[in-house]
């Protein structure tokens, strides 16, 4: 009995947590660019690590695509923390979209678009993302800056398409900027 209660807390070895912190980079990537319709061979592949090992960290591809989301959510509660304090709502609903088209890629819309129980384990947390999205389009009404008909769908759509173009390296940052501030303040 002893000896499984010391297993137990036994620390995850140094070469482990590398393959898993490898796993979750190039997982991101692949999430990225080719949404939920990633293959966790590739990813092991890619990571230079065979698939058990892939499968020792995530028991199934749902799980790896969780904890690339998990760590995709962190990035966005961190954004929304951000944009939250700005005064203006439609620079904020700007600033919120240039930031996260960066971050996402062209798997943002798996991620946005996906219905939220898709993740079960993250549930909560794209439900509060979802509740501080609306309050932002709220705020931004409120302050005559967006129309009353926008809702969160038509942000996410325009994130989406943002992410498709600030992932095309044949496309400026610039002009993705302007074709966002241009776009956002035409909904007043």
């Amino acid at each position: 009995m002893i000896r499984a209660d010391a297993s137990a807390r036994r620390r995850p070895r140094v070469d482990g947590l590398r393959n898993r912190e490898k796993l979750l980079a190039i997982g991101r990537e692949h999430l990225w660019n080719r949404g939920y319709e990633l293959s966790a061979a590739a990813v092991a592949s890619d990571a230079g690590l065979g698939i058990g090992t892939l499968y020792r960290h995530f028991s199934t591809r749902d799980e790896l695509i969780e904890a690339v989301l998990a760590d995709f959510l962190t990035q966005v509660e961190a954004e929304l923390d951000v944009v939250e304090e700005m005064a203006s709502a439609i620079d904020a609903m700007q600033e919120y979209a240039r930031r996260l088209s960066g971050v996402g890629g062209r798997g943002l819309a798996d991620i946005v678009l996906a219905d939220p129980d898709s993740t079960p384990g993250l549930t909560r947390r794209r439900e509060d993302i979802r509740r501080r999205g609306r309050a932002l389009i709220s705020q931004a009404q409120v302050q005559g800056t967006v129309r009353a008909d926008f809702t969160l769908d038509d942000l996410h759509v325009f994130l989406c398409a943002v992410a498709g173009l600030r992932a095309d390296a044949r496309v400026d940052d610039g002009l993705v900027d302007r074709f966002v501030r241009d776009h956002l303040e035409g909904l007043a």
